[in-house]
C-alpha cells in the first residue's frame, strides 16, 4: 500500500512538473491550480521527494521553466517555489516560525508556510547547472528578479509612509485592512526575492563575480544598489520602518527586522566572505562605490557601538544571544569578519579616491567618472548607468536617439 501511495505521488509530481508552465493551457484557473499544487508539493518532505524521483529530463525542464524571466507570468508563486527549495540552507533560515511570531497565537500547523524547512539539494543542483551554462538565461532571470525586488520594496516603503501618516493623525483613523494586507504582501515578496538572490549567489557566484561573463559587473552593481537601499531604509535610527513595526498593527505581524536583514546579510556574507580573493575584492569595490553605501548600516547588524549610539535597539532583531537557534555561532563570526573587511576596505577606498571635478562625473548618477560614449549621438555617462539602462531601454538618456553602440571614453589630456 505504501509503495502504491509513493507511486501515485510520483506520477502526480510528473504531471505537475510537465504542465504547470505548459503554453497550451490557457485557462487562468487551471494554470493557477497547477501552480498552487506544485507549490504545495515542494513544502512537504514526502511530496518533495516524489518530485525528485521523476526522470531527470523532466526535473531539469521544470527548473528551466521556473527560471524563465519573471515578467508576464505569475512570478510571485514561481518565486515562492524556488524559496521553498532553498529554505533550510540560507543564512539564519532554518526556522519554521520567525522569532518575533513565536509568542503570537498558534496557527494551523498544516499550512504550507508553517512546514519545517525541507530543501532540495538535487533541484538546487539543476538550477546551478542551468544558470551556469546558459549565460543569457541567467542574465535575463536575474535582471527580472532585481526588477521585481526594486518594485516590491519601493511599493512597501510607499505604503508604510501612508500607514505612518494615518497612524499619526489625531483622529487615529487607521488604514483599511486591505491596505495592511497588501503592505505585508509586498514585504514578504521583498524577503522571498532576496532569498532567491541569496540562493543564486551561493550556488552560482560567477553570475555576479566572474566579469568575463557579459552581464556580471552590471548585475553586481544592481545587486549592491538594492542591498544598500534595503539596509539604509531598515537600519536608520528612529526610521519609518522602526516606527511602523512598533505600531504592532494587526495584519502587519510578519513585518519585522529579522527576516529582511538576515536575507540581506546572507547575500553580503556570500559575496564578501565566502568567495575567492578576487571575487570578494570586486564585490567590496562595487558595494563601496555605490553612492548609497553606509558602513554604519552594516555595523547595525551586529549592534556595534556607534550603530544607533550603541543602544539595545541596535541588536534587538539580529544576532541576539537568545537567538542561537536562528543564527549559528559560525554565521555570527562571518558577519564580524565581513564588518572588519568592509571597515578596512572603506578606509583604503577613502584614502585612494582622488577628488573628481564635477564636469568629469557621470551626469546620471554623480557617483562615478564618465567612462562611456554613446553612438551615434556622442552623449556620455559612466558604464554602469548606460549598461543598466540598455537592459530595458535602447534610447539615449538625453536626446532619445536610438543607441547603436557604446564605446569606452577616457578624458583627453589637457594640453
Amino acid at each position: 500500500l505504501e509503495h502504491a501511495g509513493t507511486e501515485t505521488l510520483t506520477q502526480l509530481a510528473a504531471i505537475l512538473a510537465k504542465h504547470f508552465a505548459d503554453p497550451r493551457i490557457v485557462g487562468t484557473d487551471i494554470k493557477d491550480s497547477l501552480m498552487q499544487a506544485l507549490a504545495s508539493y515542494v513544502c512537504y518532505p514526502q511530496s518533495l521527494r516524489a518530485v525528485e524521483r521523476i526522470p531527470e529530463e523532466q526535473r531539469v525542464a521544470m527548473m528551466r521553466n521556473l527560471l524563465a524571466p519573471y515578467e508576464q507570468r505569475p512570478w510571485a508563486q514561481t518565486n515562492w517555489i524556488l524559496v521553498r527549495l532553498w529554505r533550510g540552507c540560507g543564512f539564519g533560515y532554518r526556522y519554521t516560525r520567525l522569532p518575533h511570531l513565536l509568542k503570537t497565537k498558534p496557527e494551523d500547523a498544516n499550512l504550507p508556510s508553517l512546514q519545517k524547512p525541507c530543501p532540495s539539494l538535487l533541484l538546487q543542483k539543476h538550477m546551478a547547472e542551468l544558470l551556469s551554462l546558459d549565460k543569457d538565461m541567467a542574465a535575463s532571470f536575474l535582471n527580472s528578479v532585481l526588477n521585481q525586488l526594486n518594485w516590491a520594496f519601493s511599493e512597501f516603503i510607499g505604503m508604510i509612509q501612508e500607514i505612518q501618516q494615518a497612524a499619526e493623525r489625531p483622529e487615529r483613523n487607521f488604514v483599511d485592512t486591505r491596505q495592511l494586507k497588501v503592505c505585508a504582501t509586498c514585504f514578504d515578496l521583498s524577503v522571498s526575492l532576496l532569498r532567491v538572490l541569496e540562493m543564486t549567489v551561493t550556488l552560482v557566484p560567477e553570475i555576479f563575480l566572474d566579469w568575463s561573463r557579459p552581464s556580471a559587473e552590471l548585475l553586481l552593481r544592481r545587486l549592491a544598489q538594492l542591498l544598500n537601499q534595503v539596509l539604509n531604509r531598515v537600519t536608520a535610527e528612529k526610521n519609518l520602518f522602526d516606527r511602523v513595526v512598533n505600531l504592532r498593527l494587526p495584519g502587519l505581524e510578519s513585518v519585522d527586522h529579522y527576516p529582511i536583514l538576515v536575507a540581506v546579510t546572507g547575500i553580503l556574507v556570500r559575496i564578501l566572505v565566502d568567495g575567492d580573493k578576487q571575487g570578494t575584492s570586486r564585490a567590496a569595490a562595487v558595494l563601496l562605490s555605490d553612492p548609497c553605501f553606509q558602513l554604519h548600516s552594516i555595523q547595525h547588524l551586529l549592534g556595534e557601538p556607534g550603530a544607533s549610539s550603541g543602544s539595545p535597539a541596535a541588536v534587538r532583531f539580529c544576532f541576539l544571544p537568545a537567538d542561537t537557534d536562528y543564527i549559528s555561532q559560525e554565521e555570527k563570526q562571518k558577519v564580524e569578519k565581513m564588518l572588519d573587511f568592509l571597515t578596512e576596505e572603506s578606509k583604503q577606498a577613502a584614502a585612494a579616491t582622488a577628488p573628481t571635478s564635477e564636469e568629469d562625473l557621470c551626469p546620471i548618477c554623480y557617483a562615478h567618472s564618465i567612462s562611456a560614449v554613446f553612438r551615434p549621438c556622442s552623449h556620455k555617462s559612466c558604464k554602469a548607468c548606460i549598461n543598466q539602462h540598455l537592459m530595458n531601454n535602447k534610447d539615449c538618456f538625453f536626446c532619445k536617439a536610438t543607441i547603436t553602440g557604446v564605446e569606452d571614453y577616457s578624458k583627453p589630456c589637457s594640453s
